[in-house]
């Protein structure tokens, strides 16, 4: 999977790893750090994904971030 964090640079990603993942109750956000990115992403953020979060698991937060950056917009935590 290419991944463009800049216009200039591509990075490859052959497998996902996620190295730690934060859920915050409070703001409803659930957010990760792939190895190999220099920045975290969001993988669930607002009250209806929070929800069907659930009670994510290891291999759900995977799915979600392979989902994630694949989008034409990768959600960056700010």
């Amino acid at each position: 999977m290419n991944i463009t964090i800049q216009s200039a640079q591509v990075i490859t990603i052959d497998n996902i790893v996620l190295e730690f993942v934060r859920d915050f109750f409070i703001q409803k956000k659930i957010i990760a750090k792939v190895k190999g990115l220099p920045r975290l992403i969001v993988l669930w953020e607002g009250a209806d994904e929070y929800a069907s979060a659930g009670d994510w698991t290891n291999d759900t937060a995977t799915a979600q971030a392979t989902a994630v950056l694949s989008l034409s917009s990768i959600p960056w935590v700010v």
